[in-house]
């Protein structure tokens, strides 16, 4: 079971993401260090858990208001974590851009896919081992621009994509996420049974047990943001994994 700390950045600083609700986010204040550098809250996390894997939203690259690339690179030459990376992708431009920062995964949102098409061009770029998508959803319905998308059930959306040959998929609950709200298991698990590829879970995991019941019902990975700045979730607790 992957447990991958999560960092989102708004002009060079990390938030405290709630409900997806982005005008409202402030920088964060967490237990694991005094400041709210992206950088500093990496090797945190590094030092701290022994984490290798980083999840990274550049919040400024999604909402179109900006970009934080040059924060991307420096994270990667301070921590040398394995880096997934959401910013809004929607062309191989910027899918380049992301892959000579030292990013190791791309991850390729619904809320900012505005159809298959940037998704397959992305893919033959890149290849299929460097992309995830992201099945974001709020109140149990799927974000998205793409018409093609927007209609579709998460699990249809995910069997689809597995058929595409994506190799790796997150559903990400925005609804839920910084809100220690409890994860929406009856979603989780209807996409679980529609597909076979891993799924990594974020939004809403609250403690060490909300992850062991993912990993009990067969979650690969879980994305965990407010419960390890809270010390909710301890370095002992990932021993019971």
């Amino acid at each position: 079971m992957r447990v991958i700390p999560v960092i989102d950045i708004i002009g060079g600083v990390a938030v405290l993401a709630k409900g997806g609700h982005r005008d409202h986010y402030q920088p964060i204040k967490s237990q694991l260090c005094d400041t709210s550098n992206p950088i500093d809250l990496a090797l945190a996390f590094k030092k701290r858990f022994g984490f290798e894997e980083l999840y990274i939203a550049d919040l400024d690259s999604i909402m179109r208001i900006g970009s934080n690339i040059d924060m991307l690179r420096r994270i990667y030459k301070s921590s040398n974590m394995k880096i997934m990376v959401d910013s809004g992708v929607n062309d191989v431009k910027k899918a380049r851009e992301l892959l000579q920062a030292g990013v190791e995964k791309i991850i390729l949102g619904t809320e900012t896919l505005t159809s298959y098409a940037p998704l397959k061009s992305i893919l033959k770029f890149s290849g299929y081992e460097r992309i995830i998508v992201s099945i974001d959803v709020k109140d149990g319905k799927i974000l998205s621009k793409s018409k093609e998308i927007i209609g579709l059930s998460p699990e249809a959306l995910a069997k689809r994509l597995e058929f595409m040959g994506i190799k790796e998929i997150i559903v990400l609950d925005l609804s839920r996420v910084g809100k220690e709200s409890g994860v929406n298991v009856d979603l989780i698990r209807r996409v679980l049974k529609s597909v076979s590829i891993p799924i990594i879970i974020g939004g809403g995991i609250r403690n060490i047990d909300d992850i062991i019941l993912l990993r009990d019902i067969g979650v690969s990975g879980a994305l965990v943001s407010t419960a390890l700045h809270n010390s909710k979730i301890k370095k002992g607790d990932l021993l019971k994994l």
